[in-house]
């Protein structure tokens, strides 16, 4: 469970406070499950259009959260070659 007001998620009696974009990063995958986001589009919304970093950015950001949660049973982080990033629900 994701709480936007308090960038946490509740998982398996577990409360983990992330840094707002990675909360974000997650927030917006998680809520379109299977739908992939370009590292353009995830750029443009979580960190803006006027944004100075680059895609790397998204990069450093997602291997983290895949580190975060490489432990969690209901969903991952997929790169889909060539595209960009989905979060696929598992179980």
């Amino acid at each position: 469970m994701l709480d936007y007001d308090e960038l946490t998620v509740h998982q398996g009696g577990e409360s983990i406070i992330l840094p707002q974009k990675e909360f974000y990063l997650l927030y917006k995958m998680i809520s379109y499950p299977n739908k992939i986001f370009t590292k353009q589009q995830l750029m443009d919304e979580i960190w803006g259009m006027d944004s100075e970093s680059d895609e790397h950015t998204v990069v450093v950001h997602i291997n983290r959260l895949r580190e975060r949660f490489r432990e969690s049973s209901d969903f991952e982080i997929v790169t889909v070659r060539g595209l960009g990033y989905k979060a696929v629900r598992l179980g």
